[in-house]
């Protein structure tokens, strides 16, 4: 329902559960991708004339080059990242409530190609990139139509990146196939009562507000799993 919501959420708020349950990162991205590719490509069925293409396209250039070079190397070793994740995010969310912060995010956001790229690289390491676009969505101060249709067509590319390059490693596919069939199902039709029930009573300000408290809860719960 958040990523249904908002874009991100099942790989965002499922890794970390998952590596915390005892899976193997390259098991939990075989469980969560397929998933969170069904609901971004119905989003993006509905959403692609929203899309900032400016946007997308420096993820296409920068940060997609970026994710397979990192995740390739993550099948021999998997940084910790997520305490650098959640103090990015933290961060960001914080915007609204303190001025300087928002002075230094300003600055920031002008490097938009080396943050692309290093999201990119937290993405293929971590499965966590999917905050940094978050973040990023919300220190543009996006309409809640592009932001939420810009992110899902990232994050439906970061998918597709990541099952090519998992493929290309020889990774061995460690999920019982009705399994991962019916998460995509039920994972489809959540999507279709948050889009016909949910997210219409969203309006500007509920969508932004929903969008600092996912970043707060995120930053949160990668503290608490890095600790």
């Amino acid at each position: 329902m958040v990523q249904s919501l908002f874009g991100v959420g099942v790989l965002l708020l499922g890794t970390p559960w998952m590596l915390m349950l005892g899976m193997s990162f390259s098991a939990t991205l075989q469980l969560l991708l397929p998933i969170s590719l069904t609901i971004s490509l119905l989003q993006l069925s509905k959403c692609y004339h929203y899309v900032d293409r400016t946007i997308l396209r420096r993820i296409v250039i920068f940060t997609l080059p970026a994710i397979g070079v990192a995740l390739w190397a993550s099948t021999h070793w998997s940084p910790p990242l997520e305490v650098f994740v959640a103090l990015v995010v933290l961060t960001f969310s914080l915007q609204d409530r303190l001025g300087f912060i928002r002075s230094i995010l300003d600055r920031l956001l002008e490097f938009q190609r080396t943050y692309m790229t290093v999201m990119g690289l937290v993405h293929g390491a971590s499965n966590l990139g999917g905050s940094m676009l978050t973040a990023f969505a919300f220190g543009k101060g996006l309409d809640r139509y592009v932001s939420r249709a810009t992110i899902v067509a990232g994050y439906s590319l970061f998918a597709i990146v990541q099952l090519i390059t998992l493929y290309l490693a020889g990774e061995e596919w460690q999920i019982d196939f009705d399994a991962g069939a019916s998460l995509m199902v039920s994972g489809a039709i959540t999507f279709w009562f948050t889009e016909r029930y949910v997210f219409p009573r969203f309006d500007a300000k509920k969508y932004r507000t929903g969008l600092e408290v996912l970043l707060i809860t995120t930053g949160v719960l990668l503290l608490l799993n890095s600790f």
